[in-house]
């Protein structure tokens, strides 16, 4: 690869990394899983999340056109994520109070974690305003300097900059409950569906008043 190539695939590795900072609905969703089950629970959340966001990723990177939706679409999109977190905080709420990772009391109940994991992704409607606006033109402009070839490292870039995020979450919130007793990780616990809830509450009300 060329010094010319690689410019946007480093470019799009710093946008990965500033994307894994700021804070989400799926960093929230990570934490949660995490913290209910451990490192297991976590990591299933996880791997869903990547691998419907590296799907979404190599497909715009491979040429699928996307714009930024907007009107109906977006709309949509913002009463299904809020209500997808507001179902998970009241899943939460109604969780056993067992910490134990090796356990895992929920995973008889609702989702499995890999599905909270991608739908996490699918219905949040920052994720495809990104993809629109931000790797999109990213991708075009990688093939534009070194082909398809460029684009796809683009686009494995920018994955690894957001894993490497998002599996901090995980192991912040699974490694940290160790250092606290079982009354403050339950509130812990409620405080994280709590917050789940007020995502989704903050989604719905931008969906149903907003333009």
């Amino acid at each position: 690869m060329t010094i010319d190539a690689l410019a946007p695939v480093l470019g799009a590795l710093g946008i990965g990394l500033a994307l894994a900072g700021a804070p989400g609905p799926v960093q929230a969703i990570l934490l949660t899983e995490s913290v209910r089950g451990g490192v297991p629970r976590g990591t299933q959340a996880l791997l869903g999340a990547f691998a419907t966001w590296a799907s979404l990723l190599l497909a715009v990177a491979l040429g699928v056109s996307l714009t930024p939706p907007e009107g109906v679409i977006f709309r949509v999109l913002r009463l299904a994520g809020g209500a997808l977190l507001i179902w998970l905080a009241v899943d939460g709420l109604r969780s056993t109070d067992d910490l134990s990772a090796s356990a895992d009391p929920d995973r008889r109940r609702g989702l499995p974690p890999f599905a909270r994991g991608s739908l996490a992704v699918l219905l949040n409607p920052g994720a495809w305003l990104f993809l629109g606006a931000v790797a999109s033109p990213v991708f075009a402009n990688a093939a534009a300097v070194g082909g398809t070839a460029t684009a796809i490292g683009a686009a494995v870039a920018m994955m690894a900059g957001t894993v490497s995020g998002d599996l901090a979450v995980v192991l912040l919130g699974a490694y940290g409950m160790r250092r606290v007793g079982e009354d403050r990780a339950r509130l812990v616990r409620r405080g994280l569906a709590v917050l789940l809830g007020a995502l989704g509450v903050w989604l719905l009300i931008g969906a149903l008043l907003g333009p």
